[in-house]
């Protein structure tokens, strides 16, 4: 009985360790850089970036990116499978680390020629000085609203 005991604590530590690594697996921790930026596989300037096989858009912490990419002369990827990569790194919430990974593993494996992953932030247009009063106004407003409604639920103070 003291054998089960003792090997207890040591499960549950296996079991938490491997849902950690899982979880880091499948989440990522990786940062993204601050502005816009530009990643390579490959060799696009000696390929010469003419035509691609394959474009997929696709978003993720507010970069709007494009990866463009060409197969290799020798790769063995039909039609279907890229179509079937491109829909699924498509679908993807964490779109650049789909992508970089995806594109590590073509490259690795000679699959791809080059490819390039472009991913810009969008600039949050200035805004008149007519538009943040409006805006404000409309904020106001809107807290009022709350604050009226709170106070029609609230019960009458007893005295």
């Amino acid at each position: 009985m003291n054998g089960r005991r003792a090997t207890a604590p040591i499960a549950v530590a296996a079991i938490a360790a491997l849902t950690a690594t899982a979880a880091h697996a499948q989440f990522g921790y990786y940062q993204l850089p601050k502005n816009d930026f530009t990643w390579n596989w490959g060799d696009p300037e000696r390929a010469g970036m003419k035509f691609e096989d394959f474009t997929v858009n696709g978003s993720e912490g507010g970069f709007n990116c494009e990866l463009k990419g060409k197969l290799a002369g020798a790769s063995r990827m039909t039609p279907s499978d890229l179509h079937t990569l491109e829909d699924q790194l498509r679908s993807r919430l964490d779109f650049i680390y789909a992508s970089s990974s995806t594109m590590n593993q073509l490259d690795q494996a000679h699959e791809i020629q080059w490819a390039r992953l472009a991913c810009a932030k969008p600039e949050a247009k200035p805004l008149s000085e007519q538009e943040k009063a409006d805006k404000e106004a409309k904020a106001r407003e809107k807290m009022q609203r709350e604050i009226d409604r709170r106070r029609a639920h609230q019960p009458p103070p007893t005295e």
